[in-house]
């Protein structure tokens, strides 16, 4: 999402973003990864700081506030501290928006006049696919660089590195040179980007016009894509990267030897199609609001489309990714749903969110969050998070004192 300009120097941004950190293709279980592992580097090729592997997922939330205080919350010891102040100078209405995600990082946007400057924030945990298993990670938090540039600022993080764009102009993060963030390489776009810019495999996706380009490393327009129009999202699946868009969604996998293709997956004729979509990382699944209709859910891996009806219009969906292709919702009713893939509720809580979604001021900063066992609501209305697990939804923990304006799931 792309902020606008305020008057004075002003927090616009608390970034969210979701990390892939290595090749996605890997697959990934959900079994603890060992201690360690003499057969793999140290953090698998990704600049670690000296991070160190541990047993399982330090998993944490980050919470952004109104004034874009961010707050690491470990699930663990549900110990909270301080990754980064608010901003003395912000106005107290600053803007904190975010691009939603599982990943490492958090990304915090400042604007004084013209000039842009993004902060790098390292949580200093997070989980790498490495083939039929995975390996966490977990090291010291902290801001380790910031990017510069003039205008809006829309930060997408990919497979190995983040996209830091002003216009045409695209900033690239390697993942394993975070040392040398201030000095991370420029290029100008071909194209002017409408919608999300994602490097992937090498490369950047750019959505602009009517189409997803593929732009190679030195900023050349290849000639291939897909059409899609009014692309607004874009996510990493186990399959490759997707793009929510007017038609349907449009899949970039890279094939063998190396070259990106692209695909448009079509709704059904006369579908309503959505905005965003959302899933757990490393997973062939994503989920989206379907209108008044009730849920999208895309099996990437299979290229179809399965549309689960609800009786209460919906806020929220994010796709679990596990065998059984479950699906958890929010509707506007303020329950929180686990839905089969043909729709069946198999688990309801209470109307939790019911002040929160019946609320329009409150209602857009309801998010959803899902990891292998539980979801992560947001209630902005009572400033809480509530855990709760997906296979009963019952609420396993209710995490308040927050101002949950935005918040990530890291680890």
């Amino acid at each position: 999402m792309t902020p606008s300009p305020r008057a004075g120097r002003t927090l616009v941004l608390a970034s969210l973003l979701a990390a892939g950190l290595t090749v996605t293709s890997c697959a990934a279980s959900d079994a603890p990864a060992p201690a360690s592992s003499a057969a793999v580097a140290p953090n698998d090729g990704v600049d670690g700081g000296g991070a160190a592997e541990v047993a399982s997922p330090a998993l944490a939330l980050v919470i952004a506030d109104a004034d874009g205080e961010l707050t690491l919350l470990d699930l663990e010891t549900e110990e909270r501290s301080t990754l980064a102040d608010a901003d003395a100078d912000a106005d107290a209405d600053a803007d904190a928006d975010a691009v939603l995600g599982v990943g490492r990082f958090a990304h915090l946007i400042h604007v004084d006049g013209d000039g842009t400057r993004v902060d790098i924030i390292d949580s200093g945990r997070w989980t790498v696919p490495h083939g039929d298993h995975t390996h966490s990670f977990l090291g010291d938090a902290g801001i380790i660089g910031s990017i510069d540039g003039t205008g809006p600022a829309d930060i997408r993080v990919g497979d190995t590195a983040t996209a830091v764009r002003f216009g045409r102009e695209v900033a690239l993060v390697d993942h394993e040179k975070l040392a040398d963030i201030e000095d991370a390489p420029r290029l100008t776009l071909p194209v002017d980007p409408t919608g999300p810019v994602v490097p992937f495999s090498g490369h950047f996706l750019a959505a602009a016009g009517e189409m997803i380009h593929i732009v190679d490393a030195e900023g050349t327009a290849t000639g291939v894509g897909a059409p899609c129009t009014s692309s607004t999202d874009a996510d990493l699946t186990r399959v490759g990267a997707v793009f929510a868009c007017d038609a349907g969604a449009v899949l970039v996998t890279r094939q063998v030897g190396g070259a990106l293709a692209a695909e448009l997956i079509p709704y059904p004729a006369g579908s309503a199609p959505a905005s965003d979509l959302a899933g757990r990382a490393d997973r062939p699944d994503l989920a989206g609001i379907a209108a008044d209709q009730g849920a999208w859910l895309l099996d990437v891996r299979a290229r179809e489309w399965m549309l689960l009806a609800a009786d209460t219009p919906l806020l929220r969906a994010a796709a679990i990714g596990d065998d059984e292709s479950r699906t958890v919702v929010i509707a506007t009713d303020g329950t929180v749903r686990v839905l089969a893939p043909d729709g069946t509720e198999l688990a309801r809580t209470e109307p939790l969110l019911a002040a929160s979604a019946s609320d329009p001021s409150l209602r857009d900063r309801v998010q959803l969050l899902v990891d292998a066992r539980h979801a992560y609501v947001s209630d902005p209305a009572t400033g809480a998070v509530f855990e709760i697990d997906h296979a009963d939804g019952a609420v396993t923990r209710t995490l308040d004192g927050l101002d949950p304006h935005r918040i990530q799931l890291v680890g």
